[in-house]
């Protein structure tokens, strides 16, 4: 596993709409503002310790094109961010399913989006999980 700390690969998707759901209706939520972050725990197939989902409101981005744009920002941030989420987990212990959700007004830069992506990754590493493994 060492050759794809930094990848995204499909394994890592949320896709579920059950779990989906079940993030917004009994999960945990962190905020580093503009980026609102909703988990739970939850077991997948993949050998994965997290499936993330990205999402971006219609209402606040008319445009489709943006709102790809900072769901790609947000992906590649946390792409580049899991590995020091990846070395607390191993094979058997609890999963998560993480949705990003952007309730900013403008469209970020990748610096912005990666600075708040890494103070979520902070606050999960500390939570009561990470330290379990640690």
């Amino acid at each position: 596993m060492g050759r794809q700390l930094n990848t995204f690969g499909r394994g890592e998707r949320l896709k579920s709409v059950i779990v989906f759901d079940r993030a917004f209706s009994e999960g945990s939520k962190l905020k580093a503002f503009p980026i609102l972050v909703r988990y739970t725990h939850s077991s997948f197939d993949a050998e994965v310790p997290y499936q993330v989902a990205t999402t971006v409101s219609k209402r606040k981005f008319k445009r489709a094109v943006d709102r790809n744009r900072i769901k790609r920002l947000m992906r590649e941030a946390w792409r580049l961010e899991k590995h020091r989420l990846l070395q607390y987990w191993t094979p058997g212990d609890p999963q998560r399913a993480i949705v990003f959700i952007y309730v900013g007004k403008q469209i970020p830069t990748f610096e912005q989006c990666k600075d708040n992506i890494r103070k979520i990754v902070n606050v999960l590493i500390d939570s009561p999980i990470e330290k379990q493994a640690k």
